[in-house]
């Protein structure tokens, strides 16, 4: 806008001043000739090159300045009665309002000043029988009405500044709340698996204790041996410590806050990989095993989620069985879903205990042996993978958690 006035302005000056003999400043001419547009053209243009820097503020105190030089030249010839003027109380309320009260005042009154003295140095031009007082009681009523303008859009200009400040601090109070759930939540979700890492770790130690006993028992009867037979015994010690370090490497896993990222899965072949670090965790008194198809669809989710949420309910089941037992993975798939089960040979659950088996915080356990949150964790992480998490119980009898995922369509699996 302020480009299109500056150039608009410049061309209609030097044509007034090229084709119009006494162009420069006449009433004879529309906007009284080339003085007001040649004298409005450079702060046009400063207003734009304002606008160009990104100095807002300044490019539009500019172009309101430039917006009454242009009318306060093009109707001073004209006298008090020129239409003109009538643009004076618009842009005034629009200045106060849009550039500040301070700006938009002062521009006002040295505008309303304008007039006045417009209309003292052209009392009666043209005005016949409306010259003389009626001249000025006109200028003052104007004059009023523009100051009255500047007032109004002085008040609009505060009451928007304080609906933008009022915005302004809902707007940080509302980031600094969703910024204080966001670190409850991730202390929550570090609470949920460090329950895990530490009932993993005891599980993970009570192993690596018997693995020391059969490392142990080779270095003995090593050094009472000879050359082969300890050599043979070396070899021994290197698959013991082989075996182990998966045990290891698991519990650091589990323990790296990196939650990773949703990728198209093959649960079938999550489920085995598992199957293999489980049995070396869990105790010889219970039996894992796994069924699985040779092939499922793929599914939509955090690799690292499903083993910690498996981790979870393998942990659980354990901790069901009194004793000898044995704990079943299975997975398959129906028209729309893949699921897979966690089933174990326990106790099982009564009705009230499985109504709240997800619920943050509730536990069985007794004081200090459990935070109530693994299942919790579990339940989050199947309703953040747009799954659905089922538990089947009986007293006696075991507990079956089922965990359904939506196919993944239209992509291949990791």
């Amino acid at each position: 806008m302020s480009l299109a006035l500056a150039v608009a302005a410049t061309v209609y000056g030097i044509g007034c001043l090229a084709f119009v003999e006494n162009g420069f400043w006449t009433v004879t001419l529309p906007w009284c000739g080339a003085l007001p547009a040649l004298a409005s053209a450079p702060v046009f243009f400063a207003a734009w090159l304002g606008w160009r820097s990104h100095r807002l503020q300044r490019a539009a105190v500019l172009l309101f300045i430039a917006l009454f030089t242009l009318t306060i030249l093009a109707n001073w010839p004209r006298g008090a009665f020129s239409p003109a003027w009538y643009l004076q109380p618009v842009l005034a309320l629009l200045a106060t309002t849009c550039v500040g009260v301070i700006a938009g005042l002062t521009m006002t009154m040295l505008a309303v000043t304008a007039l006045l003295l417009g209309t003292w140095s052209y009392p009666g031009q043209d005005l016949g029988p409306m010259a003389g007082p009626d001249v000025w009681v006109h200028a003052i009523s104007l004059s009023a009405v523009t100051l009255a303008s500047a007032l109004a859009g002085s008040i609009v200009n505060r009451l928007v500044f304080m609906a933008l400040m009022t915005a302004e601090r809902q707007r940080r109070k509302s980031f600094d709340t969703s910024r204080a759930l966001r670190h409850r939540e991730k202390l929550l979700r570090h609470a949920m698996r460090v329950e895990t890492v530490g009932d993993l770790a005891g599980m993970v130690c009570h192993q690596l204790r018997n693995t020391f006993q059969v490392l142990l028992g080779h270095v003995t009867m090593g050094s009472m041996s000879g050359d082969d037979e300890r050599q043979r015994r070396l070899v021994l010690i290197e698959e013991a410590l082989q075996q182990s370090q998966p045990l290891l490497d698991q519990l650091m896993r589990m323990a790296h806050p990196d939650e990773g990222t949703s990728m198209s899965c093959d649960l079938a072949e999550v489920l085995r990989q598992f199957h293999k670090q489980a049995a070396l965790v869990l105790p010889g008194c219970v039996q894992l095993t796994v069924e699985v198809p040779s092939e499922v669809p793929p599914v939509l989710l955090n690799p690292h989620g499903i083993v910690h949420a498996l981790w979870n309910l393998i942990i659980n089941a354990k901790q069901a069985i009194d004793g000898d037992g044995a704990i079943t993975l299975r997975c398959g798939s129906d028209r729309h879903q893949v699921w897979i089960e966690v089933a174990d040979s326990g106790d099982g659950m009564p009705v009230e205990v499985q109504e709240r088996i997800f619920d943050p915080y509730f536990t069985t356990k007794a004081i200090g042996q459990g935070t109530g949150l693994g299942l919790t964790a579990v339940a989050r992480f199947v309703r953040g993978s747009n799954g659905l998490i089922q538990v089947e119980s009986e007293i006696g009898r075991g507990t079956t958690f089922r965990m359904r995922f939506p196919k993944a369509t239209g992509v291949r699996s990791a």
